[in-house]
This record gives C-alpha cells, sequence and structure tokens, in this order.
C-alpha cells in the first residue's frame, strides 16, 4: 500500500508540472485553488469516552482547552437537526475565554466555520469566535433548540477559539468549509459551488413542477433551481404525505438567488377576491423543505402551509415579499413547521384595504410545534406576526432571535414613505403599478422630486372602487409587531418568545389582542411603539429581561410586572446596531441577496 501511495504521488506531482507549463506556454496566469472540508463529531469515538476535561486535550488536530477549576465534559445528549441524529455533545459548562473552556479550532485563511449546537439552559446563549490574541472576531448564536449556525472567518491561517461568553453551550459537531487561492493573476469570484449532482436541476416553471412530482412518486429527492427570475404561471402545490422533497435555489454567480415570481399568475386575480387556489406556494403534505428562493408576487399568500397533515416542513433561508396577501401563513392544522431565517416584507393586500396580509400568519388553528427562528418582517400592509384565532385555536408557538419593524403602514404601498425617506420608488409595489397605470407621469415626477397621487377612483376592493384617499381612509392594516391571538384565545394557548425585537409601529409591538395566552418571554426588547408592550390579560410564566423605552404610552402588563428602561447610552448602542443591521438586511434583499443567518446581537 505504501508503494502505491508513493506511486500516485509521484504521478500527481509530473501531473501538476505539465499543468503548470502548459498555462506558461499559452501565457495564461497562474492560479492554483483549493477547497476542503473538515469536521469534528463529538460521539465519534476520539471524543464521546472523554468525559470530564480538565485539562487541554487533543483530538484530530482539534484543541479542547480546560482547567482543573474550568473543566469541560462531553456527554450523552441526543438532538436531531437537519434529519441528522446526534448522540454526543461537548458541554462547555460555563462561560469560557482563549484559556479555558474553549475549543482550538484551525483554519486556513478563507473559511466557514460551522457548529451545531444549542444553549444548555433555557436561554439563547453567545457563542464567541476568538483569534489566539484573545481578540473577539465575531459570534454565533446557540438558541434553545439544536441547530446548524455559521461564520465566515478571513483571515491568517492558524486557529481560532470558539468559547461561551456567558453560560453553558453543547457543542455536537463542528466543522470548517475551507476555500484558498494562490498565484497570481485573477479568477472569477462569487460562482455558486452549490453541487447539484444528486438532483434534478430545473430553469423554468413547468420543469420545475413535472421535477417535484417526479421526486414525489419517488418517495423523495431533491430539486434545484437555477436562473435568475422563473415565471410562475399557477400555482406550485405540494400535496404528498411524508415526501421528503427539497426544493432548493442555486446562489447566482453575482450573489443573488432564484426568484419565483407569480405575478402572471396574479395577473387574473388584480381587484378581485382570492383563495387557497391562488396561494403561490401551497404546502398540504409533510416533510417538505423549500430553501434560497425569492417568492414573489404571488395572488394571495406567498406561502401557506394547511391542513392536520401539513407538517414536519422547513421553509429556510427565503425571502417572501410583495404577495397579495401574509408572506407566510401556517394555519388549519399545519403542525411542527419551522421557519428559519425568512425574511418577510411588502406584502399587502390592495383588494382587501391591508388588512390580511401579515409578514407571518400561524393562525386560524394551527397545529401544534410551529417554530420561528431567525425571521424578520417588515413594511407589510398587516401585523409583523398574527395568531388570531376564530373557531380553532393554535395552541403554542416559538418564537426566537426574529424582530419586526414598521408593518401597517399605508404610505408604503402608495410610494409616499419611500419619497419621504429619500428612497427609490418601489415599482414591485401592487397599488405602485396601479398608480403608475392609472397616471403614466407618475414615476417620472417621483424621480424628479415632485410625489402628485392621481385622483379619482380606480382601485377595485371589497368596500367598491375608491380612490387613494378613501383607500388609506379606509384602510383596515394593524400597525402591530407580535399580534399573540384574539378574544378566543386562552390560557391553554402557550407563546415561548426569546431574544426578540420590535420597534416602529404606530400601535403596538408586543400584542395581546386581547387573548389570555400563557406567555414565556425573556431577552425582548421593544421601543418606538405606540405601546411596547400590551398584555394585560396575559398568564406570564417567564418575563426576564423585558427591555422597553420610547413607548408613545405606557405599558399594559399584568399585574406585578414591569419592563425595565435602559439607560441613554444603552438605548443608544441598540439604536445603532439595529439601524445597521436593518439597513444591511434591506439592502441585500432589494438586490435580491437572501442575507442567510443574520443576528442583532442586542440581547444580554
Amino acid at each position: 500500500m505504501k508503494a502505491k501511495k508513493g506511486l500516485k504521488k509521484v504521478l500527481a506531482w509530473g501531473m501538476s508540472i505539465v499543468c503548470m507549463l502548459a498555462m506558461v506556454l499559452a501565457g495564461s496566469p497562474m492560479t492554483a485553488k483549493a477547497s476542503d472540508s473538515t469536521s469534528w463529531n463529538f460521539k465519534n469515538t476520539g471524543f464521546k469516552n472523554l468525559g470530564t476535561i480538565s485539562s487541554t486535550v487533543t483530538v484530530d488536530n482539534l484543541s479542547l482547552i480546560a482547567t482543573s477549576s474550568k473543566t469541560m465534559s462531553v456527554i450523552a445528549n441526543s438532538q436531531t437537526v437537519d434529519g441528522t441524529a446526534y448522540t454526543y455533545a461537548l458541554a462547555l459548562g460555563g462561560s469560557g475565554s482563549t484559556s479555558y473552556r474553549a475549543v482550538k479550532v484551525p483554519v486556513s485563511g478563507t473559511d466557514t466555520i460551522k457548529v451545531t449546537c444549542m444553549s444548555s439552559g433555557s436561554a439563547a446563549r453567545t457563542l464567541v469566535v476568538a483569534d489566539g490574541s484573545g481578540n473577539k472576531l465575531g459570534t454565533m448564536n446557540a438558541g434553545t433548540t439544536a441547530a446548524t449556525v455559521s461564520y465566515n472567518y478571513s483571515g491568517s491561517s492558524g486557529y481560532v477559539y470558539l468559547y461561551s461568553s456567558n453560560s453553558g453551550i453543547n457543542i455536537y459537531k463542528i466543522q470548517v468549509d475551507s476555500s484558498a487561492s494562490s498565484g497570481s493573476g485573477s479568477s472569477s469570484s462569487g460562482s455558486s459551488t452549490t453541487d447539484t449532482s444528486n438532483g434534478t436541476v430545473v430553469t423554468s416553471f413547468s420543469e420545475l413542477t413535472a421535477a417535484v412530482t417526479k421526486a414525489e412518486k419517488a418517495g423523495g429527492g431533491i430539486v434545484y433551481v437555477k436562473g435568475s427570475s422563473i415565471s410562475c404561471t399557477a400555482q406550485l402545490a405540494l400535496k404528498a404525505s411524508n415526501a421528503n422533497v427539497s426544493i432548493i435555489g442555486v446562489k447566482n454567480s453575482d450573489g443573488t438567488y432564484p426568484v419565483l415570481d407569480f405575478s402572471a399568475f396574479r395577473s387574473a386575480y388584480i381587484g378581485k377576491a382570492t383563495t387557497d387556489s391562488e396561494v403561490g406556494i401551497r404546502i398540504s403534505g409533510s416533510n417538505y423543505t423549500i430553501k434560497n428562493l425569492i417568492i414573489q408576487k404571488a395572488p394571495d399568500n406567498g406561502i401557506q402551509i394547511k391542513g392536520s397533515s401539513a407538517g414536519n416542513n422547513t421553509i429556510e433561508n427565503c425571502m417572501v415579499r410583495y404577495n397579495n396577501d401574509a408572506g407566510v401563513q401556517i394555519t388549519g392544522g399545519a403542525y411542527s413547521n419551522t421557519m428559519r431565517f425568512v425574511y418577510s416584507y411588502r406584502n399587502c393586500d390592495v383588494y382587501t384595504l391591508g388588512g390580511n396580509a401579515d409578514g407571518f400568519a400561524p393562525k386560524l388553528g394551527a397545529g401544534k410545534g410551529n417554530v420561528f427562528y431567525g425571521c424578520y418582517s417588515w413594511e407589510n400592509s398587516d401585523d409583523g406576526w398574527d395568531s388570531y384565532d376564530k373557531d380553532s385555536l393554535t395552541y403554542n408557538l416559538t418564537y426566537t432571535n426574529c424582530a419586526c419593524w414598521n408593518n401597517g403602514d399605508p404610505t408604503i404601498f402608495t410610494g409616499e414613505y419611500d419619497y419621504n425617506n429619500g428612497n427609490a420608488l418601489d415599482t414591485d409595489l401592487l397599488l405602485v403599478e396601479l398608480i403608475s397605470k392609472k397616471d403614466s407621469s407618475f414615476a417620472s415626477n417621483y424621480k424628479k422630486g415632485k410625489f402628485s397621487l392621481p385622483g379619482g377612483s380606480f382601485i377595485r376592493t371589497t368596500q367598491g372602487t375608491l380612490s387613494i384617499a378613501n383607500w388609506k381612509s379606509k384602510y383596515d392594516g394593524n400597525p402591530n409587531g407580535f399580534k399573540f391571538g384574539s378574544v378566543n384565545t386562552t390560557s391553554s394557548c402557550v407563546r415561548t418568545v426569546t431574544n426578540c425585537l420590535a420597534f416602529g409601529h404606530s400601535s403596538k409591538g408586543f400584542d395581546n389582542n386581547n387573548s389570555s395566552c400563557t406567555a414565556y418571554l425573556s431577552n425582548c426588547i421593544s421601543y418606538d411603539n405606540g405601546y411596547n408592550y400590551y398584555m394585560p390579560p396575559f398568564t406570564l410564566k417567564k418575563f426576564s429581561n423585558i427591555l422597553s423605552f420610547s413607548g408613545a404610552s405606557s405599558n399594559k402588563l399584568p399585574s406585578g410586572y414591569t419592563a425595565s428602561i435602559p439607560s441613554s447610552s444603552k438605548q443608544a448602542q441598540i439604536r445603532s446596531t439595529v439601524n445597521a443591521t436593518v439597513s444591511s438586511i434591506t439592502t441585500q434583499c432589494k438586490n435580491n441577496v437572501i442575507p442567510g443567518e443574520v443576528y442583532f446581537n442586542i440581547f444580554s
């Protein structure tokens, strides 16, 4: 075996010389690229029997740094993440530094560090990434549910350190995806490296529907969507039970993601009532994954998950925008569905005067176990989140690391809001489209610095054909952030809210909407709302580290509960961080770049 390995090395060396000579003779720039992936799973033999670690231990070039007073341990702990079962974890046991309770991870210089982890307590915790000098390079969030988080490292080759900034974190797996280059000259960058060989690649709506049907019949499969935009002329209906089908967008060379554009489907329903049949992507089956896609301009919901058979579906790293109802609706018994890093904005139901299009709508009897993690909702015509119930109840919902801002403002959809804030006219808004059709000079005047809305009645609605002034006066959207139920929602319904943020709503940031939920709130921040917190009938089982400032009216909370007012310097720090994060999110979304895993990093 050794002789064969030696021969392979000689042959490989010889081939590399030939390739380099060919490049020199051709006058081409010489560029060498390398990519690799290394992972450490704590269920592996080298780790799982370590037990308590009281001094530095190195396994497969991964060093676990501990001392006799600052110990760590490898424990039996089972979690499932994205279908992968993990059975052992490195329990950091508490806060660390580069000297103790830390993991020393080898890096090559340009790497994505992926960590499958979770907080060992009831609140999310922060995993620090630091260099050998102890300088903090960045953070990753360890939530209360096991998940894989990532950090993009760019620097010198060597090592980085991972440790908890506060309390215990369980780490199940660490993976480093490395990409390094050497030599001179230029090469194309940003091109997609997604391996699509394990699935079917589609570039049109007909190919998409055919590939999905084929995968469903086969009992599972992956459909990769390529291209800048696909015109969707009908609903994409996902009905199979235990489908095990993933629909994944392939990142384009310019960093953008494919758009599923339903405007051709929508055209027949402008100024008309819509039903479930006009939803863009409708999931009534189970075990579907929608990932890396932009879903826009559907006649109704962008994505709807509905029915007692609709469970264990995942929407991840997606945008839902400009739809004529809620961006994502979960309803009618749909259970155990997970939304991860979904960005929902500027959805507006023009026909029903803005009253239904929430960013996220887990309501009207959504089943148990629906989770929102790292989801963001802004500038929708109705609430950021709405769990309104009528005849059946939405029993439990979990919100972690979610944020919402400036929902329920009618001026957004006429273009007035953007004009007043110095933004370009958003021609993707349906109401702006109708205004421009009525007045062909509207867009050009806007660009010249003149904002003038046309007169006359031309907007078809449930209240008849209205003028812009009447549409605004009859506007039915609610300017709330998180709305947790309705008068029908009882204390048997639970809302667990961790590391969540609401700001810029003229009504309420966190709103019970006359419900009597049982709620667990921790590490939440609300500011610049009409009421920052309005939940007097709630049964609060947890209410810790709740911050509130600059509300127009005093908070309404159950007796004995108050929110803390941070210092003026802390308020300024929160605003600065939030504004920068919002700017980054919205800029990327406008450019068809899905932001991915984004955290506000304002919770302590």
